[in-house]
């Protein structure tokens, strides 16, 4: 296995200037992060605090990850193998300078659907969402809405979920190309009949500290440093769309508030954020430090309580294994047996768009 080393990029490219960030002292610069994987005490009940209800068991885990890059097959390898100690069902994936786009399943049987640059998105950063076993007879509608963005749904009878996985231009962009992302993402909201909206991934943006005299509806009280201009357009859009950034309702050490460090350690901020359009589908979300594969970003893991029917239908999909048959999109690249083998069966109705 080669060695990994941090794939950093410059500091006044990631978000604006580096004056306006928030200073890392030294003593937290050498925390062991490993240990802040540890349980955490149940914080205070509150406007501010977590509220981690009964019934922890009945949920699912859906995390968001910048991995800067899985280009290499060994690359993969070694997030698959970092992920089997964590019970996440869904891991969306941001910069994986990855080419092609199809779906594909692991050898662990988990699915792997990729966007990454093709004839038709020469500039893809690349983007993908990791499903779980237990998870695939509930998934459809895997969509590519454009270079930043990809969806798909999970079904339950009466109702759905539809989960998207962002990357947001940086700082070196112009704000033309915001603005277009943030359309796109607009669009890529609109889903036929009722059901929730999740919205992950890279934003770029700092919304900083809420202010004591804001009455923001969208933000909760905890969150670190200062806000910039593309931190105030992500708070715009949540509040024009309703969306709540779940990061900053749950109380943590603020050493588990950032998601992204520069070159050197200097600089710290919080840009990956999990938004929601229903606040009470979460019980928790937190940064998650031990998953590193060489990245300067940090996991945002996020628990959802599900209801009774997709619980049960979970233990039963466990007992008889996936009956979801779809179609195989045709690959751009070849993909090394070891890591992943294509998935052959395409008989019946395809749940790819």
């Amino acid at each position: 296995m080669k060695e990994f080393k941090k794939k950093g990029r410059r500091t006044q490219g990631q978000n604006g200037d580096p004056s306006t960030r928030e200073k890392t002292s030294q003593s937290q610069i050498l925390e062991a992060r490993p240990q802040y994987d540890a349980p955490q005490p149940k914080p205070q009940r509150g406007s501010c605090a977590a509220d981690v209800g009964k019934g922890e068991a009945k949920q699912i885990s859906i995390s968001t990850y910048n991995t800067r890059s899985l280009s290499h097959e060994d690359d993969l390898e070694r997030l698959q193998e970092q992920l089997i100690n964590f019970k996440l069902d869904i891991v969306g994936l941001s910069e994986t300078k990855r080419k092609g786009e199809g779906l594909l399943e692991l050898r662990n049987r988990r699915w792997i659907y990729e966007a990454g640059k093709t004839e038709d998105a020469p500039n893809a950063k690349g983007l993908a969402l990791l499903i779980n076993n237990n998870m695939k007879n509930f998934v459809e509608g895997f969509q590519r809405h454009s270079e930043r963005i990809i969806s798909f749904q999970i079904k339950l009878k009466g109702e759905s979920l539809k989960v998207i996985q962002v990357y947001a231009p940086t700082s070196d962009y112009e704000d033309t190309e915001i603005e277009a992302f943030y359309e796109d993402l607009a669009k890529a909201m609109e889903m036929e009949g009722r059901g929730n909206i999740i919205i992950m991934g890279d934003f770029n943006a700092k919304i900083g500290t809420k202010k004591k005299e804001e009455d923001l509806e969208w933000i909760g009280c905890h969150c670190i440093g200062e806000r910039n201009e593309r931190g105030q357009r992500l708070l715009d859009f949540a509040a024009e769309n309703k969306l709540y950034i779940t990061n900053t309702f749950y109380q943590k050490p603020k050493s588990r508030y950032w998601t992204w460090e520069s070159p050197g350690q200097q600089y710290r901020n919080q840009i990956d954020f999990i938004l929601s359009t229903d606040k009470s589908l979460f019980k928790n979300t937190e940064v998650i430090t031990s998953i590193d594969v060489g990245s300067d970003h940090r996991m945002v893991r996020g628990k959802i309580m599900l209801n009774k029917t997709l619980m049960r239908l979970k233990r039963l999909s466990k007992k008889k294994g996936s009956k979801i048959k779809i179609k195989h999109l045709e690959a751009v690249k070849e993909t090394p047996d070891h890591a992943c083998q294509q998935i052959q069966r395409t008989n019946g109705k395809t749940p790819i768009h």
